[in-house]
C-alpha cells in the first residue's frame, strides 16, 4: 500500500459524519485521543474513566452497531435488484464507492472485536 500525503484542505467530509463527530456523544472519545496524543498521563486517566463510565447507550460502539442494525434489519437483495435499473449510472458509480468504503470500514469493525 502506498502513502500519499494530502493536505488537510483537500479532506472532504460528509457534513453529517463532520455533524457526528464532533457530536457531544463522541467528546469523551476525543478528549482520551488527544491527551493520549500530547502525552497528558494524569488527564488520560480521567479521561479513560469518563469513557469506561458512558452507559451502553452513549458509547461510540453502540452508535455504530445500532446503525447497521437499522440500515440491515429489513434488507432485501430483490428489492435492490429492482432498483438499480432504474438509478443513474453516475449515482451507481457514487453508491457503489461508498459501498465499498463502508465494507472497508466493517471489515476493520470486525477485526477489532476479534482481536480484543
Amino acid at each position: 500500500m502506498e502513502i500519499h500525503k494530502v493536505p488537510l484542505k483537500d479532506i472532504k467530509t460528509d457534513s453529517l459524519a463532520h455533524e457526528l463527530a464532533t457530536s457531544e456523544g463522541t467528546q469523551p472519545y476525543l478528549d482520551y485521543l488527544v491527551k493520549a496524543y500530547r502525552n497528558n498521563a494524569a488527564g488520560l486517566d480521567v479521561a479513560l474513566q469518563v469513557v469506561r463510565d458512558l452507559p451502553l447507550e452513549k458509547r461510540y460502539t453502540w452508535r455504530v452497531f445500532s446503525a447497521l442494525k437499522w440500515a440491515f434489519a429489513d434488507f432485501e437483495d430483490e428489492y435492490v435488484k429492482l432498483d438499480l435499473p432504474h438509478i443513474p449510472e453516475t449515482t451507481r458509480s457514487e453508491m457503489t464507492k461508498e459501498l465499498e468504503l463502508r465494507f472497508q470500514q466493517l471489515q476493520m469493525l470486525l477485526q477489532t472485536f476479534h482481536t480484543e
